[in-house]
């Protein structure tokens, strides 16, 4: 065994106030300082002279007098670097009265090494108060935090936030509904170490999805590389912008709507005086007429200036906004007059129109004048489509009750449809798939408005099969 060092050195050491264990060559206990006693009670007994190392360890370990942990941490410097040359790492622990202690390994000239153990400075007590802080604020943050492994996806640290919004998985990888994107997210993560913004569909704890943003870090922890991910729920977000770019398309059309309103009314006051002429005249031949075979040209001349007047002073209205003149009108009055409107039109291109209507409808509270506009130009659309797509033969009109007080009715035709890409414009002011020429893209806009200011809805049906059917609800005065 080696000697044990003179007394005086022995005094020297018992004066410093950091535990100080020297061993020998062999890895045997030499001496324990006073401080390392007083500081290691439990280890009475065994922290003296000729104690082995891994004894010592075992010892502390099972009497409690250091953690398992640390002894573990202990025996692998010693065996793996203690004879490196370098200034190995301090093993640190939490104390009972929750201080934070430090112990050190360092090789001495004659072969042997020595232990060192001490209270870590005030410094180490302000990083503790530090973390303490940070783990308070991020306990209490609402922002979805989230730190796991990068190569298995195992979460090491998850906010309460991210617990409520994500559930408890294992797993990182849980929280894309897609392994797709979850594979994009690595892949953009990897070349920089970090990822801003981008979207993804997540599935919240009851698995359900939802659009998310992540942005992320790729750091070194423990000697490994971990992501720390920021997630954030976008449902409410993105509603909020749809609200608001409903509201902006909303306005946008009001203007163009308002611009277009005072385009006819200036036209509709330059026609108004014209066909006042056209139908006073159409009328005088008439009665000049009668009886010859001219008259039946003549009273389909009339009724043809009478419909145009009936047109003008229905943009008229519109324009200026004058209140209709609602009252209880049989559909089928309604109808017929469209039925007659356009029945040259349908007879030249031979095109059924199927009126399909129950004798006992209720009354429709609607303006006599503008309603039928919306049936004659619904019905001529549609014939204008099945004419210049050579597909289709047929326009049919049906009417039911619903609850509510209202009448549905359905214009439906089987020609070509509608196309997908267009659905969304039908009713846009002055948006029209015609020829040069052939439409202005006015009619289904005034559609719209008429029943809108009925009171009603109108609307394009989802596709199903040949052909399109519009949806128009009225209040009737049931």
């Amino acid at each position: 065994m080696t000697p044990g060092p003179p007394p005086a050195f022995r005094q020297a050491l018992d004066f410093v106030a950091e535990g100080i264990v020297l061993f020998d060559a062999e890895s045997r206990v030499i001496l324990a300082n006073r401080a390392f006693h007083a500081a290691n009670p439990r280890l009475s007994g065994i922290a003296v002279p000729g104690t082995g190392w891994d004894l010592l360890l075992n010892e502390a370990a099972a009497r409690g007098a250091l953690p398992r942990a640390v002894c573990d941490r202990l025996a692998a410097i010693e065996a793996e670097h203690l004879d490196s040359g370098a200034d190995l790492p301090p093993v640190t622990y939490d104390l009972p009265d929750g201080g934070i202690a430090e112990m050190r390994l360092a090789p001495s000239a004659d072969g042997g090494f020595l232990l060192s153990q001490r209270r870590a400075a005030e410094d180490r007590d302000t990083a503790r108060d530090f973390e303490i802080l940070l783990s308070k604020v991020l306990e209490a943050s609402p922002a979805c935090l989230v730190m796991s492994r990068i190569g298995d996806g195992q979460i090491i640290y998850r906010s309460p936030a991210a617990t409520e919004l994500l559930g408890q998985a294992k797993s990182s990888f849980a929280h894309f509904a897609s392994r797709v994107e979850r594979a994009d997210f690595v892949t953009a993560l990897l070349p920089d170490a970090r990822v801003d913004d981008m979207r993804f569909t997540g599935l919240r704890q009851d698995g359900t999805p939802f659009p998310a943003e992540i942005s992320a870090r790729l750091i070194d922890y423990g000697g490994e590389e971990v992501v720390v991910a920021s997630i954030e729920d976008l449902t409410e977000k993105l509603a909020i912008e749809a609200e608001l770019e409903q509201q902006r398309e909303q306005i946008f059309q009001s203007e163009k709507m308002s611009a277009l309103g005072e385009l006819l009314a200036g036209v509709a006051h330059e026609l108004n005086n014209p066909l006042s002429i056209i139908v006073g005249n159409a009328e005088i031949l008439q009665e000049d007429l009668a009886g010859t075979p001219s008259e039946s040209r003549i009273e389909r001349l009339g009724a043809a200036a009478t419909r145009c007047v009936n047109i003008v002073r229905s943009f008229l209205a519109m324009a200026r906004e004058q209140p209709l003149q609602l009252a209880a009108l049989q559909l089928a009055d309604i109808l017929r007059v469209a039925e007659d409107a356009t029945a040259p039109l349908l007879a030249e291109r031979g095109i059924r129109l199927e009126l399909a209507l129950d004798d006992d409808l209720p009354p429709v509270l609607a303006d006599a004048v503008q309603l039928p506009q919306v049936f004659i130009n619904l019905i001529t659309n549609a014939a204008h489509a099945i004419e210049a797509a050579g597909t289709g033969d047929r326009i049919r009109i049906t009417a039911a009750p619903e609850p509510g007080g209202r009448l549905r009715i359905q214009v439906s035709d089987n020609g070509p449809g509608v196309p997908d890409a267009i659905r969304s414009r039908i009713f846009d002011p002055l948006f029209t798939t015609k020829e040069s020429g052939k439409g202005t893209g006015v009619g289904l806009t005034f559609c719209h408005r008429i029943i809108a200011n009925h009171g009603g809805e109108i609307s394009l049906a989802p596709a199903r099969g040949a052909g399109a059917t519009f949806r128009i609800a009225l209040r009737t005065e049931r």
